[in-house]
């Protein structure tokens, strides 16, 4: 299949990592600047004759759309697949005015509001996040202490309480990334687990949706507790979980993997395995493929 993908490609972890993982499965990727000027996009879909125009958050250019509608209509499949929450989160409103969501196909991690989508007359199908497979491994480390990874962004304050409810018995815990998303990325992260007993977990609450955090800490070797979500232990079936907002649950279950290395131990084992055999960018991008 031939792709045209609007994105940024500069970065790995940006849409970078995803062009590659179409490309490790057999697809060609035309990747085109997000920010390229429409007349451009148009001359790339006549030059290359793609299957699909893929994007994240694209904003189709209201001088494009007349030509866009034209190639459409030729058989161009437009293609959206994004990894934020927006149902019951800020940035709902976005939802009937965005026009990336009235592509042909919707694709997000979002496996919570399917009515919803339907009821905005969007073609929504889930499709969960994938790790990079060359960043799928455990870094052998000396780990201790405990570690939580994301952002304060004023808008999540139940990792705020959490860390706080842990810092009372574990002064050994460091908050990465507070004010800087890209503080640690990449190869880092596998060596910042492989060095860290426990790694906090925590996603905006929605039910059957949960941060890429969950998949790019166990992929890497992270021992992570996670409070409870609809669906998680479903496709998950390793990771520990806790009782959302209950501290003294989650104090219990730190304090017992601090101490029982085997048993911890094994659980990395097991999770990184699962992911390894089921929630590679490769896999994701088959399943994607496998839905138009």
């Amino acid at each position: 299949m031939r792709i045209l993908f609007l994105g940024k490609f500069v970065r790995t972890h940006d849409e970078e990592y995803i062009a590659q993982g179409f490309e490790n499965i057999g697809h060609t990727v035309i990747r085109m600047n997000q920010s390229a000027y429409w007349k451009d996009i148009d001359d790339a879909i006549v030059a290359h004759s793609p299957d699909i125009l893929l994007f994240c958050k694209w904003e189709t250019p209201p001088e494009f759309k007349t030509a866009l509608e034209a190639h459409r209509r030729k058989g161009l499949k437009t293609v959206c697949w994004v990894f934020d929450l927006y149902f019951g989160y800020v940035r709902e409103y976005q939802i009937p005015i965005k026009s990336f969501f009235k592509a042909d196909y919707v694709f997000t991690t979002d496996g919570g509001h399917q009515k919803e989508f339907e009821k905005h007359g969007i073609n929504h199908q889930l499709v969960r996040q994938g790790i990079r497979t060359e960043e799928c491994f455990i870094q052998p480390g000396d780990p201790r202490g405990v570690v939580f990874v994301g952002t304060d962004s004023g808008v999540n304050n139940y990792r705020v309480e959490m860390i706080g409810s842990v810092k009372q018995y574990i002064k050994d815990l460091r908050w990465i990334g507070r004010g800087n998303d890209q503080e640690m990325r990449g190869t880092d992260l596998n060596e910042l687990y492989g060095n860290t007993k426990i790694v906090l977990g925590d996603s905006f609450y929605s039910p059957h949706y949960w941060s890429n955090r969950v998949v790019e800490t166990l992929g890497r070797g992270g021992f992570l507790i996670h409070p409870e979500v609809e669906g998680l232990k479903e496709e998950y079936p390793h990771i520990v979980t806790y009782r959302r907002g209950d501290w003294n649950h989650l104090k219990n279950l730190v304090v017992y993997y601090m101490n029982n290395e085997a048993e911890r131990l094994e659980l990395v084992r097991k999770n990184h395995e699962w992911v390894k055999n089921n929630y590679t960018i490769e896999k994701k991008c088959a399943e994607l493929i496998a839905k138009l």
